[in-house]
């Protein structure tokens, strides 16, 4: 896994317990992978003016440890697998003073083209998955 995205919790991100809510961490994931896809250059950006765009389809989080008010979590992201017009990611979000693993799970994204239809996912992105990574993802 590539640490790609740090960020320090805020108030508003606390339940009345004074732990992370646990619907955050599916936003912490979301810039995560927003991260991953800027350090392979493939940015938001990018990805319209190539034509296509992701959506996620599946997320799955196991909660491990919680995490307060100004911890720092540092996500990290590898990508699993790549199919047609498929990519599923692993995540795990750790604190940062301690590193205990606070969430793990997993995100898939459908590639789809202008119009939402599901597409195929270019070679060049495959490509720059497997440069960054040192690996390459499983085929789904």
């Amino acid at each position: 896994m590539h640490e790609v995205y740090e960020n320090r919790v805020r108030f508003a991100e606390t339940d009345q317990q004074g732990v992370v809510f646990y619907g955050e961490y599916v936003t912490y994931q979301d810039e995560a992978t927003s991260a991953f896809l800027r350090e392979i250059g493939y940015d938001y950006t990018t990805l319209i003016e190539n034509e296509w765009d992701i959506h996620v389809a599946h997320v799955d989080l196991d909660y491990r440890s919680p995490a307060f008010f100004e911890n720092v979590i540092v996500n990290s992201l590898r990508v699993e697998s790549i199919g047609h017009s498929s990519i599923t990611f692993d995540y795990q979000a750790r604190r940062s003073m301690d590193d205990t693993v606070l969430v793990e799970g997993h995100v898939t994204h459908v590639a789809v083209d202008d119009t939402g239809t599901p597409t195929r996912i270019p070679d060049t992105f495959r490509d720059a998955v497997i440069a960054f990574q040192d690996e390459p993802p499983e085929s789904a």
